[in-house]
């Protein structure tokens, strides 16, 4: 499984039209690619403008749908604008435990 770690910092006059069109990314993910074992957000507790998404693909087949799905070219180029900044960290799940 392939975990997803993703941290933005919103510019404060975008934090409202960020948080509608994650939540759309979100439900679209979760329903249309059944490949993504999870998609959740958090938002910072001492800085509302951080949100952390975490996300989870069974295989390499799902991590790669999700990169070709038709909701990243309608969310990516409106957070490039409203984020000061972004990281993002890739791990492996241990299914072994």
């Amino acid at each position: 499984m392939h975990l997803m770690f993703v941290k933005f910092r919103i510019k404060a006059e975008h934090v409202a039209e960020f948080k509608t069109e994650i939540a759309r990314h979100i439900n679209y993910t979760r329903r249309h690619e059944p490949g993504c074992a999870q998609f959740d957000i958090a938002t910072d507790k001492d800085d509302p403008q951080t949100f952390y998404l975490v996300e989870m693909y069974r295989d390499d087949k799902a991590l790669a749908d999700h990169r070709a799905s038709p909701s990243l070219p309608i969310f990516r180029p409106k957070v490039e604008q409203w984020a000061e900044t972004r990281e993002a960290k890739q791990g492996n799940v241990w299914t072994e435990i």
